[in-house]
């Protein structure tokens, strides 16, 4: 079901994460302000990090990224699942699979944002462990501290 990300994956990958961010942002989204996704294999994964996506019948419908920060944290980014394949646990697979992963890679705690607005990626976050350490004006960080409770991970 979830698996790593190959190369010849990345347009779907990108058009997935680009089509979340349409839905989120309305008239206000800029494709052009993810020049990240632009090679998603050299952008993340030749810099160590992992990307996940799940496939249903040849098609992408959800992907995560875990990111390793040099002070031993990891952050997931570039969270994405399909609309309609929404509120069917998949969101949860990806996250605890790249939890899973942070933890054999000994990392000490997973990190992710979120904006305040976005209630259904909050309830995600929370519901996988992640607590709410600081907020601003637009966004929500989370952590789970991996330290403890790691064996459930």
């Amino acid at each position: 079901m979830i698996r790593d990300l190959r190369t010849d994956d990345q347009d779907a990958v990108r058009s997935l994460v680009l089509a979340g961010m349409r839905e989120r942002w309305g008239d206000v989204y800029d494709p052009e302000a993810n020049p990240d996704l632009d090679d998603i294999w050299a952008t993340y994964v030749e810099a160590g990090a992992e990307v996940v996506v799940v496939e249903r019948d040849g098609v992408i419908v959800a992907t995560g990224t875990l990111r390793a920060e040099p002070d031993g944290r990891g952050r997931i980014v570039r969270m994405a699942v399909d609309g309609t394949h929404r509120r069917q646990g998949l969101g949860r697979s990806v996250v605890d699979e790249l939890v899973r992963r942070a933890a054999r890679k000994g990392l000490t705690e997973v990190v992710v944002l979120t904006d305040i607005p976005w209630a259904s990626a909050r309830a995600l976050y929370e519901a996988c462990g992640f607590a709410e350490v600081d907020r601003d004006a637009t966004d929500v960080h989370y952590a789970r501290d991996l330290r403890r409770g790691a064996a459930d991970a």
